[in-house]
This record gives structure tokens, sequence and C-alpha cells, in this order.
């Protein structure tokens, strides 16, 4: 017991007074080893350190010579032995060789600089990849030539008004089919493609995709192909359907667009007690993938022979679906071998030939992730990468001179850097525009007006955002210009008519969030703008997408206040991008319209209370028929008439073209979604099985309003697992207080 005894009282302890004594001898002997060094520092030459060391704060801004072993040994002595004068001045001999066994080594102490920044090691596949060219300008191989493809197929492709291949359908179509030509067991490189947007990448991988599959005997899922959003896979799906014109193939689109129903049907029939596949190629959302392979009975995956994954990036992101996991599970219960195994790299010639080949996988995103461990998410087969660099010839000689050069130029070969992820179109001419906070919008006006553009569209960070610029833009523009609003808080078919408006030339400027910014292929945009600086810089390079498409020339703004500067180039170095031209507003264009602004802004107060006022009513009970007395822009019209404004005719016709956000019918539609948002939270903390009704458009009959209701009941547990409605109606009356300007 004595090793747990504390004794409080020992008798050796010091006094107060011999502690200071002891503490000032502490202070001599720290003084006098002080003064030593000073006076041997007296004694040498000061060399200057450069500026810009990066150095610490406790290491001292000169350095001296470097000393002899004698003074070394010294030093050493001196710091163990803390002030011991008797310590001899001139080393024993063998001091050279006590100093190599028994000194420390100072890293850094002969030198003061920074570390150099660890290079990132990336695979051989990711650092080594076919290079294909950015620049879509030059004349690329004639279609009608290319005797690999099947004469149907260059018919389609001519119907379509392809008449050359683009670089990447150029490097990245023979190589499929040559893949896939090899006997057993060489099962084909998995391969993910990098390349700008609008280059082409959907036609790179329909298609060999179609091509491989025309001699196909009974139709069966054997290609899937997931992208994130809806609208987009409405478009992919537009070109199969052209590229299966005259073929036994179909394909299938699973989206919102049709009833759940109606999917299966397209899916699956019964025959004799048995399930007949009726689709070869399906076109779908993550989400809605989920929603079959849980509730469509026959719908097997047992024939799948290639998995495409477009915006690989962002479909890698939908954690909240889960989706490979279901399409995994889902898999397994058809045969033995999961579709997402473990990693194929390695696989013996027994296995090559004994295990079921996986299918094909095919990732394709013009900001394809670098980080190797979310790529092995989808367990590739010895991957291939193919990427578009601005200047091929460039890299070719660095991998010339590398292989010819020393042994430390191949190690950084090896080690390699990711080139590519962040590559834009030669064609596209990127700019930013510096305003301020608070005329934004009118900066913004002026810029278009300036130009005189006629298509375009500008991007948001938010709904409400959109919402609110839709109304003050079309305000400024009264009847020159048609101005739409486009997100998320929309429904499918609205959404739909917007973009078909917009494409047909009779919408002039959308106003839209990033929902908008992956994948979709409008033709003739002259300009995209960002009035909201990205997050981050894959969302910018989607954004500046939009245009310079498929050769075409395009431009691309970025409006900045001074806040703002620094963070967003530092965003551009990130894709190894130089600070971009500013192109400036003529003062006198937003002075002219000073006045114009300031009363769209009224209007906009006024509209924000008057929606607010709606969607409160109805979230009470009323109806549309009994509020026709409120309509907004009947509302507003009699607010001018009634303040007898000079310019009131003026002020009135500009309000002849309203975004179609802003009507009754779409007011309503938020308030419903305000409900079924509310509904949905209470079904889900009780358990309930009733789902809100889908979001009725204006341009619905009742037939089909009928139709949508009756689906919804039935899709009750879908809906409450999946319904995330956005843009809280109330939230926009509180936010237009706070925020009065049209940002």
């Amino acid at each position: 017991m004595e090793l747990f005894t504390v004794n409080r009282y020992d008798e050796t302890k010091l006094n107060a007074e011999d502690e200071k004594l002891q503490e000032e001898l502490i202070l001599q002997q720290l003084q006098a080893r002080k003064d030593k060094k000073e006076k041997r520092r007296s004694l040498k030459p000061i060399v200057p350190v450069p500026e810009a060391t990066g150095v610490e704060d406790h290491v001292p801004i000169e350095t001296t010579a470097p000393e002899t072993a004698e003074e070394v040994d010294k030093e050493r002595d001196e710091n163990i032995t803390e002030g011991d004068e008797t310590h001899p001045e001139q080393p024993t001999e063998g001091s050279d060789k006590s100093k190599q066994l028994n000194d420390f080594i100072v890293l850094g102490g002969d030198r003061l600089q920074r570390l150099k920044r660890a290079d990132e090691v990336l695979p051989p596949w990711l650092s080594h990849p076919t290079i294909i060219d950015s620049d879509l300008s030059g004349q690329g191989p004639s279609i009608k030539k290319q005797a690999y493809l099947d004469a149907t197929l260059r018919d389609n492709l001519k119907a379509m008004g392809y008449k050359r291949l683009f670089p990447v359908q150029e490097k990245v179509i023979p190589w499929i089919l040559e893949a896939h030509a090899k006997p057993t067991p060489f099962w084909p490189r998995d391969v993910c493609i990098s390349s700008p947007t609008g280059s082409g990448k959907t036609l790179a991988f329909a298609v060999p995709i179609v091509q491989l599959l025309l001699k196909r005997v009974a139709p069966a899922v054997r290609a899937l192909v997931v992208l994130p959003v809806q609208e987009l896979a409405e478009q992919v799906y537009g070109v199969f359907e052209k590229l299966c014109q005259g073929t036994k193939i179909t394909p299938l689109v699973l989206s919102r667009k049709q009833s759940f129903h109606q999917e299966q049907e397209k899916l699956v029939y019964t025959l004799h007690g048995q399930f007949i596949q009726k689709a070869d190629i399906v076109v779908t959302t993550a989400g809605r993938l989920v929603e079959h392979l849980h509730s469509t009975a026959g719908f097997t995956l047992r024939h799948l022979r290639f998995l495409v994954i477009d915006e690989a990036d962002r479909v890698m992101n939908q954690i909240q679906n889960d989706w490979l996991y279901h399409l995994n599970k889902h898999v397994k219960q058809q045969s033995d071998e999961y579709l997402l195994g473990r990693t194929a790299g390695q696989l013996s010639q027994t296995e090559l030939f004994d295990r079921p080949q996986q299918p094909h996988k095919l990732l394709f995103s013009a900001t394809l992730s670098r980080d190797p461990e979310k790529l092995q998410t989808f367990k590739l087969f010895h991957p291939k990468l193919f990427t578009a660099v601005r200047d091929p010839t460039e890299r070719a000689i660095a991998l010339s001179k590398s292989s010819a050069g020393s042994a430390k130029q191949n190690a950084v070969l090896r080690r390699g850097k990711f080139i590519g992820q962040y590559t834009t179109p030669s064609e596209l001419r990127e700019l930013v525009c510096y305003t301020q906070f608070r005329i934004k919008p009118l900066t913004l006006f002026a810029l278009i007006r300036q130009a005189g553009y006629r298509k375009f569209l500008v991007f948001t960070n938010g709904i409400d955002g959109s919402h609110r610029l839709s109304f003050v833009l079309q305000r400024l523009f009264g009847t020159e210009m048609v101005i739409e609003e486009w997100s998320s808080s929309l429904t499918p078919a609205t959404r739909r008519s917007v973009l078909h408006r917009f494409s047909l030339g009779k919408v002039n400027g959308i106003i839209c969030t990033d929902a908008l910014a992956r994948g979709f292929d409008i033709d003739d945009i002259e300009i995209v703008v960002s009035y909201d600086m990205p997050r981050h810089i894959s969302t910018y390079i989607h954004r500046i997408g939009r245009t310079a498409r498929a050769g075409n020339r395009g431009t691309s703004i970025t409006l900045l206040i001074d806040e703002e500067k620094k963070k967003f180039n530092s965003m551009l170095k990130e894709a190894g991008k130089e600070e971009l031209e500013t192109v400036e507003i003529q003062s006198s264009v937003e002075e002219e319209y000073a006045g114009k602004y300031s009363a769209a802004l009224n209007d906009l107060r006024d509209a924000l209370e008057l929606e607010k006022q709606i969607i409160t009513k109805i979230r009470n009970g009323m109806t549309m028929a009994s509020l026709t007395r409120v309509n907004l822009l009947s509302k507003l019209k009699d607010r001018i008439d009634v303040d007898g404004s000079i310019n009131s005719t003026e002020l009135i016709k500009s309000l002849k073209h309203l975004p179609k956000s802003w009507t009754n019918e779409a007011i309503a539609i938020r308030a419903e979604q305000k409900k079924n948002r509310k509904r949905t939270a209470e079904s889900v903390d009780g358990s309930t099985d009733t789902a809100a009704p889908p979001p009725v458009d204006s341009q619905d009959t009742a037939a089909e309003v009928k139709e949508q209701v009756k689906n919804a009941t039935t899709e009750a547990n879908r809906k409450v697992k999946k319904a995330r409605w956005r843009n809280t109606a109330g939230a926009l009356g509180d936010k237009a207080k706070k925020e009065p300007t049209a940002e």
C-alpha cells in the first residue's frame, strides 16, 4: 500500500526563498547562453532570406554560415548540460564519429524553405488516358464512309442531320465495337469519358449500343441508361428512338411523364403465366428505376449487357435513393453474381472463363471525378479513360520527352496528373461583369439590351431568386421580349412547355436554377449568364456548357460583386483557367432605366404580397373560382389605373407577358404543393398510407387530372418516400419583406 500513499508534507521540499534563488540561477544560465549565441552570430556574415520562403514565425529572419564541427559539438553539450561552464571547449578525439551517431538532425536547418506540396498519385488508367481533341470546329470523318457502321444507322444519323463525327465519337465508337468483337474470355474494358459539354457524348454511347443489339433474337432489357433528371432522360430517349428507326430494337423511357402503370405495361406483359420482356433499351432516372425494381413484377436485368451512367459525377451523389444498392440486390436475386461485385481488374484466366461476364459499364460526364475511391463504387473492370484537352500536341510532346528521359522524369510520368477534368469548348468566350448587389437585375437588363441578345439563359442559385428575377426582367423588357422561369417548383408539363417554346423562339430568355445546367441540348443559345456566382467549379462548367455546343460559338458572362472576385478567381484556378476578361456596361443605359427598375421593384413587392395572400386563402380551403377577382395581372393593372400614373398605358403593356410561374394557376399549384408537403410529413410521422395528389398543371384537362389523382393514390408508399416538395410558399412573402430587391 506504500506505493499508493501520497506524502503531502515532504520535509525535503524547497521553501519559498530557495525556490526564488534557484529561479534566479536558471535565468542567469539562460542569459549567459543567449549572450554567447549573440556574440557568435555577430562574428559571422548574415545571409538575407528571400521574402517568399513561407517560413514559420518562430524561425529567425536571418541565417548564419555553416558551423564547424567543434562549435556544433559545443552547442550540443551546452543544450544537454544546461549551463555547465566546466565542459571542455575543444572536442575530444572521435568527436566527428560521436556527432554522426548522437546529433539530432534538424529538418530544414541548413536551408529555410517551404516543403514542396506532395503530388497526387493516380492509378495508371487515370494518369494515362486516350486524348480527345476538344476543338469541334474542324471537319471530322464523314459518317457515310465509316464501314464499321451499319447501313441502317448511317441512314438514321443522316436523317437526324449528322454528316460527320465529332472527336469523341471518332475515338469511342470504334473502340467499343472492337472491344465487343473480341472472343471469349476477353471482356471489354469499362470506359470513362470526360469530354466538354456539347461535344456529342450521347451519340458516342448510343450508336455502338444500337449496333451491337441489332442481331438480338428476343427482346429483353440489354441496355440500361441512368441519368440524373427526368428532362435529360427524355432527351436521351429521343436520340435512341431516332437511332432505332427501321430496326426491331425497342427503347423505353421511365419518367413521370406517364403514369407508373403505363410504364409497367410497356416493360413486361404476361403470356401463359410467364413474364415476357418488351423493351431492349431502358432510359431512366435513378429514383424511377428503384421504384420499378421494387414494384414491377417480371422486370429483370438478367440479360443486361450495357450499363450507361450519363452525368456520372452527379448520379454518384444521389445517395438519397441508394440506387446502386437496390440495383445490386435486384440482380443478385436474378442470378448468382452481383452486378457490382468485387473489382474484376485482377481476374485470373480461370475466373474469366468460369464467371459470367459483367455488363459493360460506360461512364460519361463533362466533369468526371478524379477520385478513384468514388469511381470504385461502380467496380469497374480494367477501366479505360478518354478525356479531352485543348492542346493534345502539347500532351503528346510531354509524353514523348518523359518516355525518353531520366528515371526522375519517368517517376513523374508514373504518378501522372488528371487532365481534361474541366475542359471547355474552344469556341466558348468566357467573360465576367462586375456590378453592385442592389442593382444586379438592372445590370443584367442593360447587359442583354446593350449587346442585343435574343436567346439567353440566366442561372440563379435558388428557386426564390429565379422566381423574383423572372418577374422583374419581364417587367423591364415589356413587350420587347418574353421571359419565363424554369425550376422544380413548376410541374413537368409546364417545364416541357417552356423549353419547347424556347426552342421554337417564342421565349427569348429563361431564368432557371442549376436543374437546367446539365445535359440539355438547346440550339442557338447566344449567351449564358450566371446571375449568382456558382458554388462549385463543376457547376460553372455545366452552366457555360449550355452554349457553344456542337462547334458553334457562344458566350458566357458571370455577374460578380467586388467581394466575390477573389473566390471566383480561386475557383477558376482549380480548373486551370486564368482570370477572365471583363465586360463593361455603359453607365448611360443603367441611368436611363433606373426609374423603370424602381417601378418594377415596387410591382414585385405588390405581386409577392398578393401571391402570399392567394396561397394563404387556398390553403384555408378557398377555390380558384372564388378568387377570380384577385387575378395577379388584373390586380396590378387596377393598381396602376388607380394611381393615375402618366405612363399607365405603357405599364399595362409591359405586363402583357407574365411568366407562367406568376399566373393564378401556378400560384394555386404552389399552394397545393404546400398542402401536399404537410400531408406527406404527417403521413410519414403517423405511418399512414394516404398520399397527396400531384400538382395539377393549368394545361391539363379534367380527365387527365382525375387520372393523375388516381395514380397518386395507388403509389402512396412511393410518394411518401420520394415527395420532397420545395419552394415553400409561405417563405416567399417573408423573404420579400426582408429583401425587396430582385436577387
